[in-house]
């Protein structure tokens, strides 16, 4: 196979990947899960700051407090993880000594380059698989769960196996590109820009019934909701959710102390 037609596999399995939530009852084999976590751990680092637990287990997912989705075979937990790094640095003879918060964000980098070789792996061998984003507010349950050692933290979960065809999956907008890539300076966004952004998610995602299908919405608390799912928007949804109104739970920074970092 040439370079060229090598490169443009690579690119056809990068911009094809959608998460997918209704897998077959297919097992996915030994030698296949060794070969998508090893080209994980093939991802550039700061430190290999990272390591993953995984599961065929939906119970275990269940206690920890993650509703993984049940036709899945197999579960995956990531984690930035300093505990490894200080063994080490003890047979060394040194001491642990850097700033937690710099550490944890080269640890999240570690993370998530790791997921996306993980998952275009998988992708490539003809898997599919869905994130859980709010994987580290449940990091109480998951160290319980999975005897997961202070110094080691959850950063998002994810469900692996193979795609049922059955199931109907669109490829989701994404913002334009020029909203996003800015060639020598920061491109400090008209209204204008604004609307074209939104327009292009919220057009795409009411085309394809995201929500509708979904029954995904997020409630309001503190006003009555005037908005059907016929027009839920994705810019409606986005914003929902990051509006204070919808905060639930500890502050993640209090979670994490609770985990042995040390965050001032």
């Amino acid at each position: 196979m040439t370079d060229h037609a090598t490169s443009k596999i690579v690119l056809q399995v990068i911009h094809n990947r959608r998460s997918i939530r209704e897998f077959l009852d297919k097992p996915v084999s030994n030698e296949v899960l060794t070969k998508i976590l090893a080209a994980g751990f093939r991802a550039p680092f700061a430190a290999q700051l990272c390591s993953v637990i995984y599961t065929h287990s939906l119970e275990k997912m269940k206690e920890a407090g993650i509703s993984a989705y049940p036709t899945a075979p197999v579960h995956m937990i990531f984690f930035i993880d300093f505990c490894r790094l200080e063994k080490i640095m003890a047979h060394r003879g040194y001491e642990y000594g850097y700033d937690d918060m710099m550490a944890i964000w080269l640890g999240i980098q570690d993370v998530v380059l790791m997921i996306e070789n993980l998952t275009i792996a998988a992708e490539s061998l003809g898997l599919g698989s869905v994130l859980y984003g709010l994987t580290p507010l449940k990091a109480d349950s998951i160290a319980e769960t999975f005897n997961v050692p202070k110094r080691v933290f959850p950063v998002v979960g994810m469900s692996i196996g193979y795609p049922d065809s059955a199931e109907e999956t669109e490829i989701r907008p994404r913002f334009p590109l020029e909203m996003t890539a800015f060639k020598d300076e920061y491109l400090h966004h008209t209204d204008e820009d604004i609307k074209a952004c939104m327009k292009k998610m919220d057009e795409g995602f009411l085309a394809q019934g995201y929500y509708i299908k979904s029954r995904t919405k997020v409630e309001l608390v503190d006003k009555e909701d005037t908005i059907g799912f016929d027009k839920y928007s994705w810019s409606e949804h986005i914003s929902r959710k990051f509006r204070s109104a919808s905060r639930k739970g500890d502050p993640l920074i209090d979670v994490l102390r609770r985990h042995g970092f040390d965050l001032k």
